[in-house]
C-alpha cells in the first residue's frame, strides 16, 4: 500500500511558529563530519559518517539534545548496518544478498540493520538502492543493485525494505529516475539515461512503481537527466532530475502517484552543481518538488544566500512552510514525538549468523568453462594467489586471509601482488604451480567514473597466462562484471559481492570442494 504523508493541523502550526532560518534547519539534513560537535543546532536531519557505536551513541545523543524537533538520525545502510556503524553485523553488498534469492534473508537483513542502528537512535536509512545494474561500467550501481531484471530487483529490494520499515528504520529508494545505464557518474557530471518511455517503464520505471506502490516512505532522486519525460534548457542541456518539476511533480507525484518524502542526493554533487549554481540549485530542488536538501554547508553564506533567493522570488516562503510541515508530520506519523521505549538488546550473535548464511548463499560460480571448480587442493599442491586488482593497499586483509585460507589447505602457497604480465606468463608456462587463483578488480568508489581495472595494474592481463594450461581461478570480490571485459580470456570466475570476515574462508572451501557453491545468476543476465 502506497505510503502517504498526511499534513496535520499540528504540523502545518508547528512549520508555521519557524522562523526562515529555522525552516531552512528543518529542511536539510547536513553531514555531522562537516558540521562538528560545536556548530549542533537544530535540524530536520543528520547524518552520521562510520564511526565506533559507543561514539555514535554519544554523539547522535548531543544532537538529539540540540533539536527542539526531534529530527531524522540518518545513515546509508544499504547492506545491513556494518558498514556504517563500525562493529555492528557486516553483509555482503546487495548484489550478493540477491544472489541468495531468498526473500526471508533479505527481510531479515533489513530487519537487522534497523535493529542494531535502532538501538544508536537511527530512524532512517537512504537504502535499498533500486537502480539496475544494466552498464557494466557503471561507476556507481554494480554490486549495490539487485541486480539486472527488474522483477527481480523488486522481489529482493521490496523484501529488504519491509525488513528495515517493519522495523521502526524508514527507507529510501534511490536514484530516482534510474541510475545503472551509463558510465558517467552523477558524482561528476550529469548523466542522460538513455531509454525511451516504454524502456523506462519495462524496466527502471516498473521498479521504482512496484516500490512506491508497496509502501516505500522516502524517494531519492539522483542527478540524473531522463530526456523521453523531459524538455531541455536554453543551452539544450537536460535537467538532473533533483530539479526537473516534470521528473518529480508530473511523473513521480503525479502518474506514480509517490505522496512520501523526496530527498535530494547530496546537493555538491558534479551532477547538480555542474549544471547550476550551487545556491540556485538548493532553491530550485525545493521549488520543484523536493522536501529536503542533503548535505547542504550551513554556513553564513548559505544563510544569507536562500534568504536572498527568498526575496528574489525564487524561492517562497509558502513553499519553506509546504516542506517543513510535510517533514513535521512524517516524524508525528513515524512516532518521533512519541516516548518510545528503550531500544531492545540486539542478538548479535544471531545477527552474524543471518549474515554467513548471506554469504554462504551468494558466493557464486558466474563462468566455469572447463568444469575445473572445484579444484581438490592437498597439502602438496602449489598454489599461487597473484592479486591484480587496483588499490591492493586498500584490501591488505582481505589479502591476508586469501594467503592464510589457501595456506590452510596447502603447504606451497605463493602470494604476488601486481606481478606483471611477464612473470605471470612465466610462471604459467613453465608449469610452477599446479593453481593460480587470480583476485581481479576494483571497488566502486565515486569519482573513479568507470569501475574496470586500469591503468599499469591492467596490464596483468597481457602475455597470454590464462591460456598456457595452468589451471586459473579468477575471484572478483567486489565488481560484479569483471567476466564480461574478459569474455574470452578469463574461463573461470567466481563472484563473492563483497568481503566480511567468512567470505574468504568459505570462498576456498568452495574452490576447494568442501562446501557447494551457488551457480544460479539470479541477479546477472
Amino acid at each position: 500500500m502506497k505510503y502517504r504523508i498526511q499534513v496535520t493541523d499540528s504540523a502545518a502550526r508547528a512549520a508555521a511558529a519557524l522562523s526562515f532560518r529555522e525552516l531552512l534547519q528543518q529542511v536539510c539534513c547536513p553531514s555531522f563530519g562537516r558540521i562538528g560537535e560545536e556548530r549542533l543546532e537544530s535540524f530536520g536531519a543528520m547524518f552520521f559518517h562510520p564511526m565506533e557505536r559507543g561514539e555514535l551513541g554519544r554523539v547522535i545523543g548531543k544532537f538529539k539534545a540540540a533539536c527542539k524537533l526531534p529530527p531524522f538520525i540518518v545513515s546509508d545502510m544499504e547492506c545491513g548496518p556494518g558498514n556504517m556503524i563500525l562493529g555492528a553485523t557486516k553483509f555482503p553488498y546487495m548484489m550478493g544478498l540477491s544472489q541468495t534469492n531468498s526473500e526471508a534473508l533479505a527481510f531479515e537483513a533489513g530487519k537487522i540493520a534497523a535493529l542494531e542502528a535502532g538501538e544508536l537512535g537511527y530512524n532512517w536509512t537512504f537504502s535499498p538502492v533500486a537502480d539496475l545494474a544494466a552498464d557494466p561500467d557503471s561507476p556507481v550501481v554494480g554490486m549495490r543493485s539487485a541486480g539486472i531484471r527488474p522483477e527481480h530487483a523488486v522481489k529482493m529490494a521490496s523484501a529488504y525494505m519491509e525488513g528495515l520499515q517493519k522495523n521502526g528504520m524508514m527507507a529510501t529508494i534511490k536514484h530516482f529516475p534510474g541510475d545503472g545505464y551509463t558510465s558517467w557518474d552523477h558524482h561528476l557530471t550529469t548523466p542522460s539515461l538513455p531509454l525511451d518511455k516504454a524502456a523506462w517503464f519495462d524496466g527502471p520505471g516498473r521498479v521504482f512503481q512496484e516500490l512506491i506502490d508497496r509502501g516505500a516512505m522516502a524517494l531519492m532522486p539522483g542527478h540524473i537527466a531522463l530526456p523521453a519525460f523531459d524538455e531541455p534548457d536554453e543551452r539544450g542541456l537536460y535537467p538532473p532530475a533533483t530539479v526537473s518539476k516534470r521528473l518529480l511533480v508530473d511523473l513521480l507525484r503525479g502518474q506514480m502517484g509517490f505522496e512520501g518524502l523526496i530527498v535530494t542526493d547530496a546537493i555538491e554533487m558534479g551532477g547538480i552543481v555542474g549544471y547550476m549554481n550551487y545556491y540556485d540549485a538548493c532553491a530550485a530542488a525545493l521549488e520543484n518538488g523536493c522536501d529536503m536538501l542533503l548535505f547542504p554547508r550551513m554556513d553564513d553564506r548559505f544563510y544569507a544566500e536562500m534568504e536572498r533567493r527568498a526575496e528574489n522570488g525564487t524561492l517562497s516562503l509558502e513553499t519553506m512552510r509546504n516542506r517543513a510541515a510535510r517533514i513535521i508530520a512524517l516524524k508525528e506519523q513515524f512516532g518521533l514525538f512519541r516516548a518510545g521505549e528503550a531500544a531492545p538488546k540486539p542478538d548479535l550473535a544471531a545477527h552474524e549468523a543471518v549474515a554467513r548464511q548471506v554469504v554462504e548463499r551468494s558466493i557464486t560460480v558466474v563462468r566455469d568453462r572447463e568444469g575445473i571448480v572445484p579444484f581438490p587442493i592437498g597439502k602438496e599442491t602449489k598454489v599461487l594467489h597473484a592479486v591484480v586488482m587496483n588499490n591492493a593497499d586498500r584490501n591488505e586483509e582481505l589479502l591476508a586471509r586469501m594467503k592464510q585460507s589457501l595456506g590452510g589447505l596447502s603447504d606451497h602457497v605463493e602470494q604476488w601482488i601486481d606481478p606483471g604480465p611477464d612473470a605471470l606468463f612465466q610462471a604459467a608456462a613453465e608449469r610452477r604451480f599446479d593453481l593460480i587463483v587470480c583476485s581481479i578488480g576494483s571497488r566502486l568508489s565515486y569519482g573513479l567514473n568507470v569501475v574496470r581495472l586500469h591503468d599499469e595494474v591492467a596490464r596483468n592481463m597481457m602475455g597470454g597466462w590464462t591460456k598456457l594450461g595452468t589451471p586459473v581461478i579468477f575471484v572478483s570480490h567486489f565488481h560484479p562484471f569483471v567476466h564480461k571485459e574478459y569474455e574470452a580470456s578469463i574461463d573461470t570466475i567466481l563472484n563473492t559481492y563483497g568481503d566480511i570476515a567468512c567470505t574468504v574462508p568459505l570462498l576456498v572451501q568452495g574452490i576447494a570442494g568442501e562446501r557447494a557453491l551457488n551457480r544460479n545468476l539470479y541477479a546477472h543476465d
